[in-house]
């Protein structure tokens, strides 16, 4: 049985698939020159709103689970219009999506956050756009 994270990032890299050829469910990716433009989707923090003590004992788990998305191009001047450019299409896949499997889920966009890294005479991009998604998960309510 797969967690629920995992199966949000697949949800949210299939979504992503759309616009995007290389999309990876990973921070952790080696990206090589011939990988970009990619994009990376990963799960950051997750913290419980409500748990089955709030209620009776025998409700579901609220969850609050960050999630970034990151975009990762090679560039020159035009990196940081580069990097917008693919900002804006993850912000548009995703303005009033509905996740497949978790239609109670709700997703809201948090930050974007950027980042340049010199190697020789490439510039390499980041533009990380953080969202929260607040879903619910069962209980076994065994004791």
């Amino acid at each position: 049985m797969t967690h629920a994270r995992q199966d949000i990032r697949e949800q949210i890299a299939e979504q992503l698939r759309t616009e995007f050829a290389n999309v990876f469910t990973s921070r952790a990716k080696v990206l090589f020159d011939q990988d970009m433009p990619a994009v990376l989707v990963y799960t950051t923090n997750e913290t419980i709103q409500k748990e089955r003590w709030d209620f009776d004992g025998f409700g579901n788990l609220f969850r609050d689970l960050e999630i970034a998305i990151e975009a990762v191009d090679i560039g020159k001047d035009d990196l940081d219009n580069k990097l917008d450019a693919m900002a804006e299409t993850i912000e548009r896949l995703f303005d009033g999506w509905e996740m497949p499997n978790r239609k109670n889920a709700v997703l809201r966009f948090k930050s974007t956050e950027t980042d340049m890294n010199i190697v020789g005479n490439n510039i390499y991009g980041a533009i990380k756009l953080t969202f929260t998604l607040t879903y619910q998960t069962e209980t076994t309510n065994e004791h």
